[in-house]
């Protein structure tokens, strides 16, 4: 490699993570010999850049795809200028894979440099919110390109695809796997993600673009007496009904009963209606195909929302789900998830696309132990966690506390479980078995069973994760753990401290 004369680690940032980043950068050990200077694009003099001249560009994007406004005079300065030989360079960009132009600023300078004849050290990379991750593979192979190893980089592809709900990755299913003998069933079902280009680690989700049930669709078309309405409705939301939604239907059909139960006061009322219902419970208790036409209808539907779930494994060419399974019966009909039915039953793909979510990835501090509580298929991100530390070979006091009701019918991953806390992986793991006895017992009985040693994680900087129904431990665990803060250092709302420290994680649903 010839030369350098000098580095620049120009930043284009708005929330203030890419010039966290560039500053880093700037103090990165590999680069300290280079003296590299750190500034916002803006402060760059585009015509000074020349030979032996290396920029290091580290931005995000504004908007769909727009330049941070501190980055908005470099960017029609270097459009302008009419050419950039002997000018090396590498783009790191931090995108949201929720927009459309993803990394649409980054991936136009990285296509505007080679226009102009600037060389590129490594690809360019396509982050989103889990950049971290990215970051640490990239910076060490800049390193060592820039201190005289060319080709260190050339298998380097750290690019994020953006996959979204019209444009989802179709992965085959690979495996399924029964995890409970009670009903409803808890499964583990596996997804063979290899070609999809999609990074992600433990604690991020998968979005599943699900496919209605065809025996509702056909019933929706009986009630209309319109067969076209099967793929009429095929692509609708026909599970999740908002108030927006509702409404309209009260002011078409002119419910009465409807439009009180619209009412704020009738709250509990509505959600308890709303329960395991479906569009068709709605039309056939409130209104007639003349009163609600199915023209007004799709006028009024949305596209079928996505189902999130929480990832149960850690990375590779596949990606495990633990879900439960929706069979239940309502007025004389058979009713099935609109995304669990293809996922466990019958189903050879599933459309899907992954989100990162930084707020449930491991605490980069290693020495901080960890409390995981998870309850039912809650447990799926707590295995992928987990999953991670035995990946990496990195061992870290974990305690675990798992929910159900049954053991001998509802232990979820008992044996991998039991494996990890063998061979060291899970420090101690805790169970919390609702019907097992003659009292219901559950997970916040086993903490504060537990509570000298809960209360010695919390004062040694513990984080707390915690993954499950949200009517069933929002308000209990929180009642628990403030209850134990308050009686050892005084700290009534020990909750709140976790939260503003930033280590208590919860992914409630």
């Amino acid at each position: 490699m010839s030369s350098i004369r000098r580095v620049l680690v120009g930043y284009g940032s708005e929330s203030g993570n890419a010039r966290a980043l560039a500053l880093r950068l700037g103090t990165f050990p590999a680069l300290t010999a280079h003296a590299p200077q750190v500034l916002p694009f803006n402060d760059i003099d585009v015509a000074g850049l020349g030979a032996g001249d290396v920029l290091l560009a580290v931005s995000s994007s504004f908007g769909d795809g727009e330049p941070p406004a501190n980055a908005e005079r470099f960017a029609d300065a270097l459009r302008q200028h009419p050419a950039l030989r002997g000018l090396r360079y590498a783009v790191f960009g931090l995108g949201d894979t929720g927009y459309p132009r993803f990394c649409g600023f980054t991936k136009a300078l990285d296509a505007l440099l080679g226009e102009k004849e600037a060389q590129p050290l490594l690809q360019r990379v396509d982050a989103d919110a889990g950049y971290e991750g990215f970051f640490a593979k990239w910076a060490p192979v800049l390193g060592e390109v820039l201190n005289g190893v060319p080709d260190a980089g050339r298998d380097l592809h750290l690019q994020v695809s953006a996959y979204n709900a019209d444009d989802a990755f179709v992965a085959p299913i690979i495996e399924r796997r029964r995890l409970s003998l009670s009903d409803p069933a808890a499964w583990e079902v596996q997804l063979d993600l290899r070609g999809s280009g999609m990074h992600w680690r433990a604690g991020d989700t998968l979005h599943v673009v699900p496919q209605n049930d065809p025996a509702l669709l056909q019933a929706l078309a009986d009630w209309y007496g319109d067969p076209a309405a099967v793929e009429l409705l095929r692509h609708r939301e026909l599970r999740q009904l908002g108030k927006g939604l509702l409404r309209d239907l009260a002011r078409m059909s002119g419910s009465e009963m409807l439009k009180d139960l619209l009412k704020s006061s009738q709250r509990t009322a509505l959600e308890a209606y709303l329960h395991g219902a479906d569009l068709l419970d709605v039309l056939s208790d409130h209104a007639t195909p003349d009163s609600v036409p199915l023209a007004a209808l799709l006028e009024r539907l949305s596209p079928c929302l996505p189902r999130a779930y929480s990832i149960a494994s850690s990375g590779g060419d596949s990606v495990s789900l633990c879900i439960r399974e929706v069979r239940y019966l309502r007025n004389g009909r058979e009713r099935v998830g609109t995304a669990t039915s293809g996922l466990v039953h019958g189903g050879v793909t599933a459309k899907v696309y992954c989100r990162s979510n930084p707020g449930f990835h491991l605490a980069s501090d290693s020495a901080a132990p960890l409390l995981m509580v998870g309850t039912g298929t809650g447990i799926a991100p707590l295995m992928g966690l987990v999953e991670e530390l035995v990946s990496a070979g990195t061992p870290r006091e974990v305690h675990l506390v798992f929910g159900e009701k049954h053991r001998a019918q509802d232990f979820l991953y008992q044996p991998q479980l039991q494996a990890w806390q063998e061979r060291g992986w899970i420090t101690r793991l805790h169970t919390a078995f609702s019907r097992d006895g003659s009292e219901k017992y559950y997970v916040q009985h086993a903490l504060a069973e537990q509570a000298g040693s809960v209360v010695d994680l919390i004062e040694r900087g513990a984080h707390l994760y915690l993954c499950g129904n949200k009517r069933h431990l929002d308000g209990a665990l929180q009642q628990t753990i403030n209850q134990l803060g308050a009686a050892a250092f005084g700290q009534a709302d020990t909750w709140g401290l976790l939260r503003e420290q930033g280590r208590l994680h919860c992914e409630l649903y």
